[in-house]
């Protein structure tokens, strides 16, 4: 049985949900902070015939998030629903995509790896020289995202109202000019977890560790609000250094993306 969730699921659907809170951190983040009125996202939960729930189907926008095993008698009932929705992204960890592949074929596949942190293996000597973005350097921040080759930016009032939130959210490197030159940030957050994302580097300040020491100091935030830090990554260059910090890889991350 599928049905539409509301405020009287909330808690049973996130106990489901934390069992696996990075892997989910997405769709738990949805839920902890638009509820289940906003008109951007909708949950519906599957409760299979022990009379629990088996599988979540979170929209967020025009993307996706089929959440459940590998064996889920509930395929039948989330693939319809799926292609009512006409989603521009179908995306979750790689057991639950691949049952829904076949079906959606047109549709493009990108992998990445989905990697966490507890505890930094290393420090990084570049760390005195990162520092929490401040609300005079955002024009200077997104031209450095700009200039990265980064792409879907937000707006400088996006950026404004995530340090209104989260002072730490967004870290950033200066060259001796005071143009920022590298930079990360934390982009979800959930009680337990964190993700970092949207880390860049000029192209040339690279190989010079920037990188490495932006995200040892968005690791540092994490562990000190008592969170694993998780980022997701598909450039093996990334993962290597990633893996130097302490980064355990935990399993592979799917999207189906419609061209069309």
């Amino acid at each position: 049985m599928i049905y539409k969730c509301d405020e009287n699921q909330r808690e049973e659907l996130l106990n489901f949900l934390y069992k696996e809170p990075s892997i989910n951190l997405f769709a738990i983040g949805d839920i902890e902070t638009y509820g289940f009125d906003h008109f951007n996202l909708d949950v519906w939960a599957y409760v299979d015939s022990k009379d629990t729930i088996s599988g979540v189907l979170v929209r967020y926008k025009n993307n996706v998030m089929p959440i459940h095993g590998k064996e889920f008698e509930g395929i039948d009932t989330f693939i319809p629903l799926i292609q009512s929705l006409t989603p521009v992204h179908i995306s979750g960890s790689e057991d639950a995509i691949a049952q829904y592949e076949k079906e959606f074929e047109n549709y493009e596949k990108e992998e990445s790896y989905l990697a966490e942190c507890k505890e930094l293996e290393i420090e990084s000597p570049l760390l005195q020289q990162v520092l929490p973005l401040s609300k005079e350097d955002i024009d200077s921040y997104l031209n450095c995202l700009r200039v990265a080759g980064m792409e879907n930016l937000p707006s400088a009032e996006e950026v404004a109202d995530e340090l209104e939130r989260n002072l730490n959210a967004i870290q950033v490197i200066k060259d001796d000019t005071g143009k920022i030159v590298s930079t990360g940030r934390i982009a979800v957050e959930t009680k337990l977890s964190a993700m970092i994302i949207a880390v860049g580097t000029i192209e040339s300040y690279r190989k010079q560790g920037y990188a490495t020491a932006v995200v040892a100091a968005l690791v540092n935030d994490c562990i000190r609000n008592n969170k694993t830090a998780c980022l997701f990554y598909s450039n093996p260059d990334a993962g290597r250094m990633y893996q130097h910090l302490g980064f355990k890889d935990t399993q592979k991350w799917i999207m189906l993306k419609n061209n069309d």
